[in-house]
Protein backbone atom coordinates (compact mmCIF):
# COMPACT_ATOMS: atom_id res chain seq x y z
CA UNK A 1 0.00 0.00 0.00
CA UNK A 2 1.41 3.40 -0.72
CA UNK A 3 1.59 6.42 1.30
CA UNK A 4 -1.99 8.68 1.66
CA UNK A 5 -2.04 11.67 -0.33
CA UNK A 6 -1.98 14.93 0.91
CA UNK A 7 -3.11 17.70 -0.84
CA UNK A 8 -2.09 21.22 0.70
CA UNK A 9 -5.02 24.07 1.23
CA UNK A 10 -3.04 25.91 -0.01
CA UNK A 11 -3.02 24.63 -3.81
CA UNK A 12 -6.92 24.73 -3.91
CA UNK A 13 -6.86 28.29 -2.85
CA UNK A 14 -4.62 29.36 -5.57
CA UNK A 15 -6.87 27.38 -8.05
CA UNK A 16 -9.58 28.91 -6.42
CA UNK A 17 -8.23 32.78 -7.11
CA UNK A 18 -7.30 32.04 -10.52
CA UNK A 19 -10.10 30.94 -11.02
CA UNK A 20 -12.21 33.61 -9.82
CA UNK A 21 -9.60 36.11 -11.48
CA UNK A 22 -10.32 34.40 -15.33
CA UNK A 23 -14.31 34.47 -14.39
CA UNK A 24 -13.83 38.17 -13.42
CA UNK A 25 -12.12 39.30 -16.22
CA UNK A 26 -14.75 37.22 -18.54
CA UNK A 27 -17.22 39.50 -17.40
CA UNK A 28 -15.92 42.38 -18.09
CA UNK A 29 -14.42 41.82 -21.42
CA UNK A 30 -18.06 40.49 -22.43
CA UNK A 31 -19.64 43.71 -21.07
CA UNK A 32 -17.52 45.81 -23.07
CA UNK A 33 -17.71 44.02 -26.17
CA UNK A 34 -21.92 44.10 -25.75
CA UNK A 35 -21.82 47.51 -25.00
CA UNK A 36 -19.93 47.97 -28.30
CA UNK A 37 -21.63 46.12 -30.38
CA UNK A 38 -24.77 47.60 -29.33
CA UNK A 39 -23.68 51.29 -30.14
CA UNK A 40 -23.12 49.80 -33.57
CA UNK A 41 -27.01 48.20 -33.58
CA UNK A 42 -28.19 51.66 -32.76
CA UNK A 43 -26.30 53.32 -35.70
CA UNK A 44 -27.91 50.58 -37.91
CA UNK A 45 -30.98 51.01 -36.65
CA UNK A 46 -30.84 54.51 -37.38
CA UNK A 47 -30.44 53.74 -41.01
CA UNK A 48 -33.09 51.26 -40.98
CA UNK A 49 -31.05 48.40 -42.32
CA UNK A 50 -32.95 45.34 -40.63
CA UNK A 51 -29.97 43.38 -42.50
CA UNK A 52 -27.54 45.06 -41.39
CA UNK A 53 -29.50 44.29 -37.87
CA UNK A 54 -29.39 40.94 -37.87
CA UNK A 55 -25.85 41.07 -39.31
CA UNK A 56 -24.84 42.67 -36.02
CA UNK A 57 -26.81 39.89 -33.82
CA UNK A 58 -24.99 36.90 -35.60
CA UNK A 59 -21.54 39.08 -35.29
CA UNK A 60 -22.40 39.45 -31.40
CA UNK A 61 -23.28 35.82 -30.86
CA UNK A 62 -19.75 34.41 -33.03
CA UNK A 63 -17.55 37.12 -30.80
CA UNK A 64 -19.66 35.93 -27.60
CA UNK A 65 -18.78 32.17 -28.05
CA UNK A 66 -15.43 32.56 -29.15
CA UNK A 67 -14.22 34.92 -25.96
CA UNK A 68 -15.91 31.85 -24.24
CA UNK A 69 -14.17 29.53 -25.75
CA UNK A 70 -11.37 31.61 -25.28
CA UNK A 71 -11.46 31.43 -21.66
CA UNK A 72 -12.52 27.71 -21.35
CA UNK A 73 -9.08 27.14 -22.68
CA UNK A 74 -7.38 29.20 -20.23
CA UNK A 75 -9.54 27.71 -17.30
CA UNK A 76 -7.95 24.33 -18.83
CA UNK A 77 -4.81 25.35 -18.63
CA UNK A 78 -4.52 26.04 -15.29
CA UNK A 79 -6.03 22.86 -14.12
CA UNK A 80 -3.70 21.19 -16.56
CA UNK A 81 -0.82 22.72 -14.96
CA UNK A 82 -2.56 21.95 -11.60
CA UNK A 83 -2.52 18.48 -12.26
CA UNK A 84 0.70 18.20 -14.10
CA UNK A 85 2.17 19.59 -10.79
CA UNK A 86 0.81 17.00 -8.04
CA UNK A 87 1.24 14.15 -10.11
CA UNK A 88 5.21 15.29 -10.71
CA UNK A 89 5.20 16.11 -6.95
CA UNK A 90 3.72 12.75 -6.31
CA UNK A 91 5.92 10.38 -8.89
CA UNK A 92 9.06 12.31 -7.15
CA UNK A 93 9.07 10.10 -4.86
CA UNK A 94 8.89 6.96 -7.16
CA UNK A 95 6.24 5.56 -9.58
CA UNK A 96 2.67 5.70 -8.16
CA UNK A 97 1.13 2.69 -5.99
CA UNK A 98 -2.52 1.62 -7.14
CA UNK A 99 -3.64 2.83 -3.71
CA UNK A 100 -2.47 5.94 -4.46
CA UNK A 101 -3.37 6.56 -7.71
CA UNK A 102 -7.04 6.00 -6.55
CA UNK A 103 -7.01 8.77 -4.20
CA UNK A 104 -6.53 11.17 -7.11
CA UNK A 105 -9.35 13.24 -7.46
CA UNK A 106 -11.63 11.45 -9.95
CA UNK A 107 -12.21 14.15 -12.19
CA UNK A 108 -8.17 14.39 -13.30
CA UNK A 109 -7.41 13.03 -16.16
CA UNK A 110 -4.65 10.57 -14.96
CA UNK A 111 -3.02 10.06 -18.39
CA UNK A 112 0.69 9.47 -18.59
CA UNK A 113 0.68 8.94 -14.79
CA UNK A 114 3.48 6.01 -14.32
CA UNK A 115 1.65 3.54 -11.76
CA UNK A 116 3.34 0.60 -10.41
CA UNK A 117 0.66 -2.72 -10.25
CA UNK A 118 0.74 -6.50 -9.10
CA UNK A 119 -1.96 -8.82 -9.76
CA UNK A 120 -3.55 -11.88 -11.47
CA UNK A 121 -4.42 -11.72 -15.37
CA UNK A 122 -7.44 -13.67 -16.23
CA UNK A 123 -6.06 -15.68 -18.64
CA UNK A 124 -9.73 -17.17 -20.27
CA UNK A 125 -10.03 -13.25 -21.66
CA UNK A 126 -7.68 -11.24 -23.90
CA UNK A 127 -8.09 -9.63 -27.21
CA UNK A 128 -5.54 -8.52 -29.91
CA UNK A 129 -5.68 -4.96 -31.21
CA UNK A 130 -5.18 -5.19 -34.77
CA UNK A 131 -3.16 -3.27 -36.92
CA UNK A 132 -0.51 -2.08 -34.71
CA UNK A 133 2.94 -1.38 -36.54
CA UNK A 134 6.24 -1.77 -34.67
CA UNK A 135 9.32 -1.35 -36.03
CA UNK A 136 8.35 -1.39 -39.48
CA UNK A 137 6.40 -4.56 -38.96
CA UNK A 138 2.37 -5.59 -38.71
CA UNK A 139 0.66 -6.98 -35.64
CA UNK A 140 -1.64 -6.59 -32.79
CA UNK A 141 -1.29 -5.32 -29.32
CA UNK A 142 -1.91 -7.60 -26.68
CA UNK A 143 -4.87 -6.88 -24.23
CA UNK A 144 -5.85 -8.83 -21.31
CA UNK A 145 -7.96 -8.39 -17.43
CA UNK A 146 -5.79 -7.76 -14.49
CA UNK A 147 -7.25 -8.57 -11.17
CA UNK A 148 -5.84 -5.83 -8.81
CA UNK A 149 -6.23 -6.91 -4.88
CA UNK A 150 -8.49 -4.77 -2.76
CA UNK A 151 -10.53 -3.90 -6.05
CA UNK A 152 -13.36 -6.19 -7.62
CA UNK A 153 -12.83 -4.39 -10.98
CA UNK A 154 -10.38 -5.09 -13.27
CA UNK A 155 -7.94 -3.50 -14.98
CA UNK A 156 -7.75 -3.57 -18.88
CA UNK A 157 -3.66 -3.78 -20.04
CA UNK A 158 -2.03 -3.05 -22.92
CA UNK A 159 0.69 -6.11 -22.37
CA UNK A 160 2.55 -5.45 -25.77
CA UNK A 161 2.88 -5.45 -29.63
CA UNK A 162 3.21 -9.45 -31.06
CA UNK A 163 3.85 -10.22 -34.18
CA UNK A 164 1.06 -11.06 -36.64
CA UNK A 165 1.01 -14.61 -38.72
CA UNK A 166 1.71 -15.36 -42.49
CA UNK A 167 -1.97 -15.69 -42.77
CA UNK A 168 -5.03 -13.41 -41.19
CA UNK A 169 -6.80 -16.42 -40.60
CA UNK A 170 -4.72 -17.48 -38.10
CA UNK A 171 -3.79 -15.17 -35.42
CA UNK A 172 -0.72 -15.59 -33.36
CA UNK A 173 -0.25 -17.53 -30.42
CA UNK A 174 0.47 -15.35 -27.40
CA UNK A 175 1.36 -16.19 -23.63
CA UNK A 176 -0.74 -14.70 -20.93
CA UNK A 177 0.39 -14.56 -17.46
CA UNK A 178 -0.11 -16.86 -15.60
CA UNK A 179 0.38 -16.49 -11.26
CA UNK A 180 0.93 -13.45 -9.46
CA UNK A 181 2.21 -10.87 -11.96
CA UNK A 182 4.47 -7.41 -11.45
CA UNK A 183 4.36 -4.72 -14.00
CA UNK A 184 5.19 -1.00 -13.90
CA UNK A 185 2.37 0.49 -16.01
CA UNK A 186 1.43 4.09 -17.74
CA UNK A 187 -2.44 4.99 -17.82
CA UNK A 188 -4.61 6.35 -20.43
CA UNK A 189 -8.17 7.63 -19.71
CA UNK A 190 -9.31 9.66 -22.81
CA UNK A 191 -10.01 9.38 -26.48
CA UNK A 192 -11.03 5.20 -26.03
CA UNK A 193 -13.57 4.89 -29.03
CA UNK A 194 -16.56 2.32 -29.81
CA UNK A 195 -16.66 -0.72 -31.25
CA UNK A 196 -19.14 -3.70 -31.57
CA UNK A 197 -18.10 -7.11 -31.17
CA UNK A 198 -20.03 -10.50 -32.38
CA UNK A 199 -22.20 -12.05 -30.03
CA UNK A 200 -20.76 -15.75 -29.32
CA UNK A 201 -20.44 -17.43 -26.13
CA UNK A 202 -18.36 -20.67 -27.69
CA UNK A 203 -14.54 -21.21 -26.13
CA UNK A 204 -12.50 -20.04 -29.59
CA UNK A 205 -13.81 -16.86 -29.79
CA UNK A 206 -12.63 -15.79 -26.47
CA UNK A 207 -9.35 -14.35 -27.72
CA UNK A 208 -10.82 -11.95 -30.13
CA UNK A 209 -9.26 -10.12 -33.37
CA UNK A 210 -10.60 -6.41 -32.27
CA UNK A 211 -10.36 -2.65 -34.25
CA UNK A 212 -10.80 -0.15 -31.80
CA UNK A 213 -10.43 -0.27 -27.59
CA UNK A 214 -13.87 0.25 -26.25
CA UNK A 215 -14.34 -0.57 -22.13
CA UNK A 216 -18.26 -1.21 -21.94
CA UNK A 217 -17.97 -3.79 -24.68
CA UNK A 218 -14.74 -5.52 -23.76
CA UNK A 219 -16.99 -5.97 -19.88
CA UNK A 220 -19.93 -6.91 -21.70
CA UNK A 221 -18.34 -9.85 -23.65
CA UNK A 222 -15.78 -11.06 -20.38
CA UNK A 223 -18.64 -11.10 -17.93
CA UNK A 224 -16.25 -8.81 -15.82
CA UNK A 225 -16.46 -4.79 -14.05
CA UNK A 226 -13.32 -2.94 -15.50
CA UNK A 227 -12.10 0.44 -14.10
CA UNK A 228 -13.01 2.97 -16.67
CA UNK A 229 -9.32 3.78 -17.91
CA UNK A 230 -6.44 1.41 -18.98
CA UNK A 231 -3.00 0.57 -18.76
CA UNK A 232 -0.12 0.39 -20.64
CA UNK A 233 2.86 -1.81 -19.78
CA UNK A 234 6.26 -0.45 -19.66
CA UNK A 235 9.81 -1.78 -20.51
CA UNK A 236 11.39 -4.00 -22.66
CA UNK A 237 10.33 -6.86 -24.93
CA UNK A 238 10.29 -10.29 -23.18
CA UNK A 239 8.51 -13.59 -24.28
CA UNK A 240 5.12 -12.02 -23.73
CA UNK A 241 4.98 -8.66 -26.22
CA UNK A 242 6.78 -5.68 -26.82
CA UNK A 243 5.58 -2.91 -24.77
CA UNK A 244 5.87 -0.03 -27.06
CA UNK A 245 3.29 2.52 -25.69
CA UNK A 246 4.37 6.47 -24.99
CA UNK A 247 1.37 8.86 -23.75
CA UNK A 248 0.98 12.29 -25.50
CA UNK A 249 -0.34 14.41 -23.18
CA UNK A 250 -1.94 17.99 -24.04
CA UNK A 251 0.53 20.49 -22.02
CA UNK A 252 -0.82 23.64 -20.80
CA UNK A 253 1.32 25.79 -23.45
CA UNK A 254 -1.30 24.47 -26.12
CA UNK A 255 -4.54 24.89 -24.48
CA UNK A 256 -3.07 28.75 -24.33
CA UNK A 257 -2.74 28.36 -28.00
CA UNK A 258 -6.03 27.51 -28.11
CA UNK A 259 -7.07 30.14 -26.56
CA UNK A 260 -5.05 32.69 -28.15
CA UNK A 261 -6.63 31.64 -31.40
CA UNK A 262 -9.98 31.96 -30.01
CA UNK A 263 -9.46 35.50 -29.20
CA UNK A 264 -8.05 36.36 -31.91
CA UNK A 265 -10.98 35.03 -34.12
CA UNK A 266 -13.27 37.34 -32.13
CA UNK A 267 -10.79 40.55 -32.61
CA UNK A 268 -11.17 39.84 -36.20
CA UNK A 269 -14.95 39.37 -35.98
CA UNK A 270 -15.00 42.54 -34.57
CA UNK A 271 -12.58 44.47 -37.08
CA UNK A 272 -14.27 42.63 -39.78
CA UNK A 273 -17.93 44.34 -38.75
CA UNK A 274 -16.72 47.66 -38.00
CA UNK A 275 -15.09 48.00 -41.36
CA UNK A 276 -17.98 46.54 -42.72
CA UNK A 277 -20.20 49.07 -41.25
CA UNK A 278 -18.42 52.10 -41.85
CA UNK A 279 -18.22 50.96 -45.54
CA UNK A 280 -21.83 51.22 -45.97
CA UNK A 281 -22.57 54.18 -43.95
CA UNK A 282 -20.36 55.86 -46.45
CA UNK A 283 -21.84 54.45 -49.43
CA UNK A 284 -25.47 55.35 -48.43
CA UNK A 285 -24.10 59.02 -47.71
Amino acid sequence: MGRPLVFPDTIINKARNKLNNINNNSRTIIILIITGFTLMQLVVFNKQKLSSIITVCLVVIVVLVCVRLGFWQLQRADQKQQQLNAIENIQQQGVMSWAQLQQLPKEWNKTGVLVSLSGYFDTNNYWLLDNQIYNGQVGYDLLALLKLPDDSRFLLVNLGWVKAGSSREILPNVTIPSGKFSLTAQIKEDNLSGFTLANSNTQSDLAKRIQIIDLQALSSQSQRPLVDYMAYRQGGEDEIAAPHYEAVVMSPEKHYAYSVQWFLIAIACVVVAIFASKKRIDNEK
